[in-house]
Parts: C-alpha cells; structure tokens; sequence
C-alpha cells in the first residue's frame, strides 16, 4: 500500500497509549497521515472529517461507547476499512465476539512492537481473523448481540449519541441539555432508534444493549476452585 495516501485514525482515551501507537504507525508508514481520537464523539468527527480513513486502530473501551457498540457504528458505515481493536482486555472469549463482529484483528495492550506492526501490515494487506499470540475461543457473539449491531450500524452519529446517553440513565430532558437540541428532538430520535432496534421502550433498549458489553465471562475471570 501507498503510504503517501494512506490516513490511519488512533481511537484510545489514554494519552501515553495513544502516543506510543502513533509513533508505532509513524516508524512502519512515515509518509501516512495519522489522526487521533479520545472518545467515540471525537471518533466520530475524525470520521465525518476524513470520510477516507484506511485504518481505524480503536480502544475496546472508549468513553462514549458500551463494549462493541462504537465498533458496530463505525463498521456500519465504513465496511471496507478494516479495524484493529486493542486492548488489556484480552480474554479468549472477548477476542471471538470482537471478530465475529467484523474486526479485522484484536492485538493486547501488551503486544510487542513487532507484533503490533506486522498485525497492522496483515490487515491493510486483506487479511482479517487476526488475534496474534492470543486465543479467540468460547461461545462467541449471540445471534442477539449481532442483531443489536447490525441495528446501531445504522444510527446517525445524534443517535448514537442519544443511545449512549440512554443507557448510561439520562432523561430526555437531560439529553437535550447534553446535545444543546430541543425535548421534542431527543424524542424524536428515540421513536426512530426504538424502531431500528425492534423495541418499545427504554428498558428494553437498554437490555439491547447491554448484549454488547465486553467484559469477560465469570468462567473465564475467576480461578479455579481448590
């Protein structure tokens, strides 16, 4: 690949992190344009600004999103860029979710430099299912949590918005305040996002959603009994 055209964005609310991965990709593609991003807002005004990234590398667990949410909004909306998601949380279960939903590969948080740029190199060359010295076994993501995705693929980036804040308990009237849009907006984007995700009220838009949390499985965290 052309490094003079190609545009990789960094989406990771760590400051040093997010540094150490820019001079990551800087070293393998000097002549890239690099952009960067702290939470799933800035994400999505990074993407709404350079509509021609080739490579999103994003955090797991970026403020703004629950678990593969943002990875679902992104790939809705940009389905040939692959994405690399990296993370601490590495647990063999949370490596297969995030593959069967269409990341391009999931490298750990302490992968080695080598691995890191060989993963990235993989990845715009077409290879996908890429989880370098990590195991992507367990049950793998639920038809539920597939259905959930493909619902917020669809959002608009206030609508997104509007989800997140939903789960995380604001009311309408609080959203409003947050987005600086009128009650009868926030409402307006519930109906439609209620509808797009098949159901009928904030609760049930909340159990939705929460088939998208990331963290590991009970069996997979705890040791073994004695």
């Amino acid at each position: 690949m052309n490094s003079n055209t190609l545009s990789i964005l960094i989406a990771d609310d760590h400051p040093l992190f997010r540094e150490a991965l820019q001079q990551i990709v800087s070293q393998l593609y000097p002549e890239a344009t690099l952009y960067s991003a702290a939470n799933v807002s800035q994400l999505q005004q990074e993407v709404d600004a350079h509509p021609n990234i080739g490579l999103l590398l994003l955090d797991l667990h970026m403020p703004g999103a629950l678990g593969f949410s943002a990875l679902s909004w992104f790939i809705g909306h940009h389905r040939n860029t692959p994405v690399i998601m990296i993370s601490a949380n590495s647990h063999p279960d949370t490596v297969r979710r995030a593959i069967d939903h269409g990341v391009a590969g999931f490298l750990s948080k302490s992968s080695e430099v080598p691995v890191i740029q060989a993963c990235i190199e993989a990845a715009l060359g077409g290879q996908r299912g890429l989880h370098p010295q990590l195991e992507a076994s367990g049950s793998g993501a639920s038809l539920q949590s597939l259905d959930v995705a493909d619902a917020l693929s669809t959002l608009t980036p206030q609508q997104f918005r509007v989800i997140s804040m939903l789960f995380d308990g604001l009311l309408n009237k609080q959203i409003a305040y947050e987005l600086d849009v009128k009650e009868a907006t926030v409402k307006a984007h519930m109906t439609e996002i209620f509808r797009k995700l098949g159901v009928r009220s904030r609760t049930q838009a909340v159990l939705a959603l929460k088939s998208l949390e990331a963290e590991p499985p009970a069996d997979l965290t705890q040791p073994p009994a004695s």
